[in-house]
């Protein structure tokens, strides 16, 4: 029998009413947080960044509308995270369907969910990991501590609860949060009891910021409130659920519906574009200013970045959540510094208007 020059593979993958779940690299996420129990030890050992693995996890959440990872509150070195019923199902599924595949083949290659050539394993562990909602104020901070020292940051994006949840994890050295408790009116300092995490943490003064509407230039549809969200001829790119921003836009239709006597989940099917969710400020600006948006609730620093009309709504503290055990790193230590610092004052006066520093800017607002 001659022996064939050509090799042959193959490509499985999942699909959840119509819509792709996951496939080889998706679950090699999922295997390597059921093996490691942590976001960040997967993503160091795959080689891809801790917001990639965890908007992966977030998706597959979404298109499953349940969780498939849980956290778990750990001592103090912090937690972990494992898969859910429904992560360890799709992800025995996935296995079991690879494996029917290749034996109908007669497929003879090893295929091990962890090591394989779809991902990189050459990325650095970081020196600073920064996790949470995304703000220009965090990339100037980086910036200037760059421009003295040499190190490697991690940023992700992955909003204010999932920075939360990185920091009871112990993944996060600092998370950025701006989340409002509408029970007391008081920002970020009402979820620590709720993330298990408020007998091990300090939360550091951050700043003030302007969140608004952005709008092409001139206005043309006159959006200038949240009932306009409700127009047909408007539609809305929203921020990604567990984003402070979304949290929110959701606050303020929440009064919209109570106003109406209508319910929220009935009002939002009304919203062209509630459930058309993007990650940062910048994407929901890149929507808006290419006319896939009409409308976005963002920051003002972003609408100047993308020359794009900005309507002013609320303003907002903007705080950094850190365990107080990683106040003891050089690179943590030196971020709260550069947070009150005037090189840093003077650095959002030239880049991030709308954000602005106050008397408590760097200082310690709640401690155990």
């Amino acid at each position: 029998m001659v022996k064939s020059r050509y090799r042959y593979g193959f490509t499985a993958w999942l699909e959840h009413n119509g819509k792709y779940l996951l496939g080889e690299k998706e679950a090699k996420i999922l295997e390597g947080i059921s093996t490691k129990g942590s976001f960040m030890g997967t993503a160091k050992f795959l080689g891809i960044s801790y917001a990639h693995a965890w908007n992966t996890v977030d998706r597959i959440s979404k298109i499953m509308r349940k969780p498939i990872i849980e956290a778990r509150r750990g001592g103090e070195s912090g937690g972990s995270a494992r898969l859910t019923e429904a992560g360890s199902s799709i992800l025995r599924e996935y296995k079991r369907i690879e494996k029917q595949i290749a034996d109908s083949i007669s497929y003879k290659e090893k295929r091990p969910l962890i090591k394989s050539k779809v991902f990189r394993y050459d990325i650095e562990a970081p020196d600073l990991s920064v996790i949470g909602s995304h703000c220009i104020g965090i990339e100037i901070i980086i910036d200037l501590l760059m421009s003295e020292l040499k190190f490697t940051p991690e940023l992700a994006f992955v909003g204010s609860s999932g920075g939360l949840a990185a920091v009871m994890l112990g993944e996060a050295d600092i998370a950025g949060v701006h989340l409002l408790d509408e029970e007391t009116g008081q920002y970020n300092l009402p979820f620590l009891k709720r993330y298990f995490i408020d007998d091990k943490v300090v939360v550091v003064r951050g700043y003030l910021r302007e969140q608004g509407f952005l709008v092409i230039k001139s206005n043309p549809k006159s959006i200038t409130g949240f009932e306009d969200l409700l127009r047909k001829d408007v539609k809305l790119v929203n921020r990604s659920l567990g984003s402070g921003t979304r949290a929110t836009l959701d606050r303020e239709m929440k009064k919209v519906a109570e106003k109406r006597k209508a319910g929220f989940k009935e009002l939002s099917l009304e919203i062209r574009g509630y459930n058309l969710e993007v990650k940062s400020h910048d994407d929901v600006a890149k929507f808006v200013s290419t006319g896939k948006a009409d409308v976005g609730l963002g920051i003002r620093a972003v609408a100047e970045k993308y020359e794009l009309d900005f309507i002013p709504l609320i303003e907002e503290n903007f705080d950094f959540v850190i365990d107080r055990e990683r106040l003891r790193k050089t690179l943590v230590n030196s971020f709260v510094k550069t947070l009150g610092s005037e090189r840093f004052k003077t650095e959002l006066e030239k880049r991030a208007p709308g954000i602005r520093v106050t008397r408590e800017t760097g200082k310690i607002i709640y401690e155990p």
